[in-house]
């Protein structure tokens, strides 16, 4: 498992919360609005043990809420069950993920309090939005596995420029009857992967506030975040 990065606080990785944040190195998107794209291509810069992380954690526990692991994608790892099924023994464990690998998903979710997974776009524009070819049919099986048996969960999606308020409408029939959606607000901060989407001008609060709106009535609620 290539742990690329560890921060012992944050506030913003597990709403409401203050955690300790695990990035995981590599990814099979290529986003092109990705503003992590460090940790997605290339070699890292350095690698972390995760038996250092473990005792990072166990020295941490009573005064963080718990651990989000994100990346890159995590679920690319084979060995990351293990590695959460002892960090569950710690402290609670949140999980950011593209829902590609609903086999490792499946066998993560008893060791997880919460789960993230971002939906980049409606199906037809998935392609556009990921970078890569996309099943869709194995992103269906995560949102099942998601909203059928995750102790709490949330699907979200960074509203990038190109994308407008129907393909959100078509996102939320897709994921309809979810416990939360969160629309997410776009930031060049820190470049993306595609320079060119670092000239993209974000959709103002009003328009996702709006877009928010439209669809709350399909889910338990609907989120603005980093606005």
């Amino acid at each position: 498992m290539l742990i690329a990065g560890f921060l012992p606080e944050s506030f913003v990785d597990w709403r409401g919360k203050i955690v300790a944040t695990v990035f995981t190195h590599g990814c099979n998107f290529r986003c092109p609005f990705c503003h992590n794209y460090a940790l997605v291509k290339g070699k890292p810069v350095t690698i972390l043990a995760p038996e250092k992380v473990l005792e990072s954690v166990a020295s941490m526990k009573d005064w963080i809420d718990g651990v989000c692991i994100t990346g890159g994608e995590p679920t690319i790892h084979e060995d990351i069950v293990n590695f959460v099924k002892e960090l569950s023994k710690i402290v609670p464990v949140k999980l950011d993920t593209n829902g590609t690998r609903p086999d490792i998903l499946s066998s993560l979710l008893p060791y997880l309090d919460y789960v993230a997974m971002d939906v980049k776009a409606p199906p037809e524009k998935y392609r556009e939005m990921a970078g890569v070819a996309v099943n869709i049919e194995t992103l269906e099986k995560s949102i099942k596995l998601i909203m059928d048996r995750a102790k709490d969960y949330e699907f979200r999606t960074t509203y990038v420029p190109l994308l407008k308020k129907e393909d959100i409408e078509k996102i939320s029939r897709w994921i309809a009857g979810a416990k939360r959606y969160v629309i997410q607000q776009f930031s060049t901060h820190g470049g993306t992967l595609n320079p060119n989407f670092s000239t993209f001008k974000p959709h103002t609060k009003a328009y996702l506030s709006e877009t928010c709106s439209s669809v709350e009535s399909r889910f338990g609620e609907c989120i603005i975040a980093n606005v």
